[in-house]
């Protein structure tokens, strides 16, 4: 609401032509008004309030999800989630989980007020405000970085605009604290690269949404499956979750109409059903024509589905490193490898030494793979290990208690 009452007033106002004209984002304009509309508030921290944000405002999942649960239950304080779908606001309401519109000036106030913020994609989650000096600001991010990741000064924080209206919205302005699950040199070089971060406010405490995997929860896989409306008939899962490509927004299943037969036919005599997760950036795909394949909600939990997942099959994604807590075969469909490497966004790694199951290129060779799984499980398990190892530091199911205690907010 309050986006689109300020964009509604910039487009009627000699400011706005001056944005034109002069080539400044009207994202950075209204980051500029809600700033100094926030500085109108006092900066009275309640030591009680936590603001939680995650998705851009468009879901609720990923490590704050995990955090909000685990804050409801074992504290006392006070919870906000912020959100920029009124959608989303009114599932979250009827959850009886207190959900504020961003685009508004509820918002502004509850963040001006909030000691802890918890996000998952940066000040898109929320709202960019001057936020109190009391106010720790947590980025508990959604992934290790495999992808490069975009040059920091092509985004609006680093614009030159940001500087010329004094928006201080760079990382090391904003964050406080960024977390990873890995104390790799190479990781957390990454990060202070690609966030320009110093190396103190990186910890290590693993990411909250992994503790699922260590659930003793024993009706919890057949709650998962209800709620995604997978029968239990099924013996075997198998996911497929690509990351997303820079150049086209339509998740791909590359297969030709006589491997998706075959690999359909492989899936019915072991009684088993695929299913295609998509980036949430992504269109998905649709297995209309296919009894044991189907395309699946794109910004459902992903933690939920890997939790009840027997093999996964990914690309380029981080989503394999949360998936080796469960020491699961993992598969790698990498069937435009050169040109992601040359064309799109490229790999921080070298693939063939931190994948720790096959390289497949063709479908004919994911349908042979997935039918001779059981020997590519025994011949990966060591790899599997060394891998999780190298990426997951700790692997006990306590990375959300570990985070809380590094903040002091439980004992």
């Amino acid at each position: 609401m309050l986006k689109k009452i300020f964009h509604y007033v910039l487009s009627k106002i000699k400011i706005f032509r001056f944005a034109k004209l002069f080539h400044i984002d009207a994202n950075l304009l209204f980051f500029f008004i809600s700033i100094n509309i926030s500085k109108l508030f006092g900066s009275n921290v309640d030591e009680k309030l936590i603001v939680l944000g995650g998705s851009s405002g468009n879901a609720f999942i990923g490590n704050t999800k995990y955090l909000y649960y685990y804050l409801k239950k074992n504290t006392a304080y006070k919870l906000v989630y912020i959100v920029k779908s009124q959608i989303l606001k009114k599932k979250l309401t009827n959850k009886g989980i207190h959900a504020v519109n961003a685009y508004s000036l509820e918002a502004i106030k509850i963040l001006k007020k909030a000691r802890f913020v918890f996000v998952t994609h940066g000040l898109s989650d929320i709202i960019p405000i001057r936020f109190s000096p009391k106010t720790t600001f947590i980025e508990t991010w959604h992934g290790i970085l495999m992808k490069k990741y975009v040059n920091i000064y092509d985004t609006l924080e680093y614009s030159k605009w940001a500087k010329i209206l004094r928006l201080k919205i760079e990382n090391d302005n904003i964050y406080d604290y960024f977390v990873t699950p890995s104390e790799t040199k190479k990781n957390l070089t990454i990060l202070t690269k690609h966030f320009l971060l110093p190396p103190h406010k990186i910890i290590v405490t693993g990411y909250p949404r992994n503790d699922i995997f260590f659930s003793n929860d024993p009706n919890l896989p057949k709650k998962i499956k209800n709620k995604y409306k997978i029968p239990d008939t099924f013996k075997q899962i198998i996911t497929y979750a690509p990351t997303f490509r820079d150049d086209y927004l339509t998740a791909k299943f590359p297969l030709n109409d006589g491997e998706l037969q075959e690999l359909n036919e492989h899936l019915k005599c072991n009684n088993s059903i695929l299913l295609m997760k998509a980036h949430k950036s992504e269109n998905k795909i649709e297995f209309r024509n296919f009894s044991n394949m189907r395309s699946i909600k794109k910004d459902l939990d992903i933690q939920e589905l890997l939790f009840v997942t027997d093999i996964l099959i990914t690309d380029y994604s981080s989503v394999y490193v949360d998936y080796l807590l469960s020491n699961k075969p993992i598969l790698f469909f990498i069937y435009d490898y050169e040109y992601y490497e040359k064309e799109n966004r490229g790999l921080e790694y070298n693939l063939k030494e931190i994948a720790p199951g096959p390289l497949i290129y063709t479908g004919k060779d994911l349908i042979e793979t997935l039918k001779n799984i059981s020997k590519i499980d025994e011949e990966y398990k060591p790899k599997r290990n060394k891998i999780n190892k190298k990426f997951n530091k700790f692997q006990d199911g306590k990375s959300t208690e570990r985070l809380l205690k590094y903040l002091k907010i439980i004992d």
